[in-house]
């Protein structure tokens, strides 16, 4: 099973600083249990953002690559993935645990149910912040086989309309 995980953030969120500068990353293996260092992280600047909605677009992010893998457009086939954030908010709404109650994070909690749903064998769960690879990679705590940074802006995954 393949595995992501996936985390945003949002420098100037906490001091309610416009614009934020958000980023998100994406840590990915082609199994599981990961060894530290033995994955490849893709990141990408996403502009004025929450740090709630960072997490979002790192989560569809994730999607959208999930989705390439099963289109054959990234090479590796697709038996299933986990995917893994430290965000219980995001976590707990798109697994339907919590109520949606902002408005951005309901259309985008929804665009992540709709992916996973047609994807299917996608698993969605909480780790804690020191077990997220993508978390400590932001952070600049850990060193990945490889880093990546995706050009184009965050945009719906594949297949939504």
């Amino acid at each position: 099973m393949q595995v992501f995980y996936i985390d945003g953030q949002s420098q100037g969120n906490e001091q309610n600083s416009l614009p934020r500068k958000a980023k998100i990353a994406i840590a990915y293996a082609e199994s599981y249990p990961v060894d530290p260092g033995k994955f490849r992280i893709y990141w990408q600047p996403i502009g004025d953002r929450t740090n709630n909605e960072a997490e979002y677009y790192a989560l569809l992010k994730a999607l959208e690559l999930i989705a390439e893998k099963v289109e054959g457009k990234v090479p590796g086939s697709i038996g299933g993935a986990l995917v893994r954030s430290d965000s219980k908010l995001v976590v707990n709404q798109v697994n339907g645990e919590w109520r949606v109650e902002d408005e951005r994070l309901l259309e985008l909690s929804s665009q992540a149910r709709e992916v996973i749903e047609k994807l299917g064998s996608i698993r969605l769960e909480w780790v804690p912040r020191e077990e997220n690879y993508a978390g400590l990679w932001l952070e600049g705590k850990l060193r990945p086989f490889s880093v990546e940074r995706l050009r184009e802006q965050p945009a719906k995954p594949s297949g939504l309309s």
